[in-house]
């Protein structure tokens, strides 16, 4: 939808409202996007099939785009009963063809006694039927394309309030990866979880979004709902409150130590760690503070004085990617450390090489296959680096020579042209050859 608004150029609302119908399966065969995209922005002439069908596709540029359009050219056209045109309305949307070409007939004899002859009648027919599959009526496309707009807006001027919003509610199209990558683009950063700020909302602090801990892998429902209900009745004060008040299990202790979720203590995490073994030995995971040795065995009287190393950053956005499904405190593509990404060109660059052939790489955070016309499959792909996100696409030979490496490699390397948007708003990649990315050699995480 983002690179069909770029190929549009839209300008205002009734554009956004037509390209959300445009984009769904039904109206988006026989490459009604390219002649939509044309004609609205005065590439290509708007015709009609006859002058009878004017008024109800003059708003759509004489292309069919709203489910209605099926109605209105039955009638309009061919004289056809509203009532059978709705049954041939839902027989192109579930793809039944008996019913199809009884009304055929029917449509054929009414444009006949219209005075249209067959080629006409033809033509329209082939009109409607091109019309297959799932659509939007207008109504619904005017609701999509008035909620898009006002997301965009909020996005645009409210990024962090917006983007915390999404992923409470687990709307959006893609997974949560994404929409961590496009408010790192944005300048928006996250900040680790805090028993203090358990959830389950994505919180707005200062520009920054606080990770809910309750989302984390691993924490029990139970141990989830006592950690909202202690937190909403007081403050913790420390992990041994936390350890006396909820109860967790060791497990579930030693994965919120990972998360970063008593950091604010100001305990090192081996500390932390350590202080969580004593308190289930010495409580043995009743977690009731009356109930505890009265002499401890020996060498559990107080915490081990080591020297244990505390885990790199490399370690804690690994923990952190494993419990959340990416990395919190730091980029995503910080746990890809070992990649050559200063030897690519930059995704905020591509621009710059229209028409050419560049070798780019990134993190595949998004695919689809897709059946080419031929029957053919394809696959789309959304790749992101550190400056941006880009889709891209591999039809039916190079998929067929390079699909592996796609799955394969979850940083993938592709040699591929940019294929400029007619009116020079944007363009898309079409990948040649994918593979293995270049590395370096180190494992370090980048700075901070």
């Amino acid at each position: 939808m983002t690179s069909l608004c770029q190929m549009t150029n839209v300008r205002e609302i009734d554009g956004v409202i037509g390209i959300v119908a445009v984009i769904r399966p039904g109206a988006a065969n026989e490459n009604k996007k390219r002649s939509f995209t044309r004609r609205y922005q005065g590439l290509e002439p708007t015709t009609y099939p006859h002058l009878s069908l004017e008024p109800c596709l003059r708003s759509t540029f004489g292309l069919v785009v709203f489910e209605e359009h099926v109605l209105q050219i039955c009638e309009a056209f061919a004289g056809l009963p509203s009532g059978r045109a709705d049954v041939l309305r839902r027989a192109l949307n579930k793809g039944k063809g008996d019913v199809i070409l009884a009304i055929k007939e029917e449509f054929a004899a009414c444009a006949s006694e219209r005075g249209h002859d067959a080629a006409k009648v033809a033509e329209v027919w082939e009109l409607v039927t091109g019309f297959a599959g799932y659509a939007f009526n207008k109504a619904h496309s005017t609701a999509y394309g008035v909620e898009a707009y006002w997301g965009a807006w909020m996005k645009r001027y409210h990024p962090a309030e917006f983007l915390a919003a999404v992923l409470t509610n687990g709307k959006g199209f893609y997974a949560p990866l994404v929409y961590v990558l496009e408010a790192h683009r944005l300048g928006v950063t996250f900040r680790p979880p805090s028993v203090n700020e358990p959830g389950p909302a994505f919180m707005v602090h200062g520009g920054a979004i606080r990770v809910p801990l309750v989302l984390a892998k691993g924490l029990t429902e139970r141990t989830a709902r006592e950690l909202m209900a202690e937190r909403s009745r007081a403050p913790f004060t420390s992990l041994v409150d936390v350890f006396h008040r909820v109860r967790p299990a060791q497990e579930e202790m030693e994965l919120m130590i990972r998360a970063g979720a008593f950091d604010d203590f100001g305990q090192t995490r081996t500390a932390q760690f350590w202080e969580a073994q004593w308190l289930h030995q010495s409580f043995q995971g009743t977690g009731d503070c009356r109930q505890s040795w009265l002499l401890a065995p020996p060498g559990m009287e107080r915490l081990p004085e080591v020297s244990l190393r505390e885990p790199t950053r490399l370690e804690r956005l690994a923990a952190e990617h494993e419990l959340f499904g990416y990395p919190v405190s730091g980029h995503p593509l910080e746990v890809f450390a070992g990649i050559a990404w200063d030897t690519y060109c930059p995704v905020s660059r591509l621009g710059e090489h229209v028409g050419q052939e560049v070798v780019t790489c990134g993190l595949v955070v998004e695919q689809r296959t897709h059946h080419q016309v031929t029957g053919e499959p394809m696959k789309f792909l959304t790749l992101a680096d550190w400056t941006g996100m880009v889709e891209s696409e591999l039809f039916a030979a190079t998929y067929r020579s390079h699909g592996l490496a796609t799955v394969r490699y979850p940083v993938l390397e592709v040699t591929a042209k940019v294929e400029p948007f007619e009116n020079g708003n944007g363009f898309t990649l079409r990948v040649l050859r994918a593979g293995k990315p270049r590395t370096t050699g180190t494992t370090e995480a980048a700075p901070k």
